[in-house]
């Protein structure tokens, strides 16, 4: 007759008693690989996760520099103009020359 297939209890799942059985023995490595697999893909997922997040922060911080950069280049750009240096000189006292300038010549030597 055949030996009917035991039953396993609550019991002895949590006694631990079936992790001695051949089978589970033999299919241990498949299971190793398989946690170490698992492990590494949530390992990955992590990484990528934390990755992203990073990208979006430098994103956020290069827009915001950018702005900063064109805030500065208009700023100049009017602080450049002729209008706006005039009335700079003005407040510090000095006038536009009201006549053209001379130009100034050098006596040529017969010598060079």
């Amino acid at each position: 007759m055949a030996e009917a297939p035991k039953r396993v209890n609550v019991t002895s799942v949590l006694r631990g008693s079936f992790l001695g059985h051949p089978y589970v023995v033999r299919n241990l490595p498949f299971v190793a690989y398989l946690s170490a697999l698992g492990m590494i893909a949530i390992f990955l997922a992590h990484r990528a996760e934390q990755q992203a997040r990073s990208i979006s922060k430098l994103s956020a911080e290069l827009s915001e520099i950018k702005s900063e950069y064109l805030e500065a280049k208009s700023t100049l750009m009017r602080m450049g103009t002729e209008s706006s240096v005039r009335e700079r000189a003005q407040l510090m006292g000095l006038v536009p020359p009201t006549k053209a300038p001379e130009r100034i010549t050098l006596p040529k030597d017969d010598t060079e």
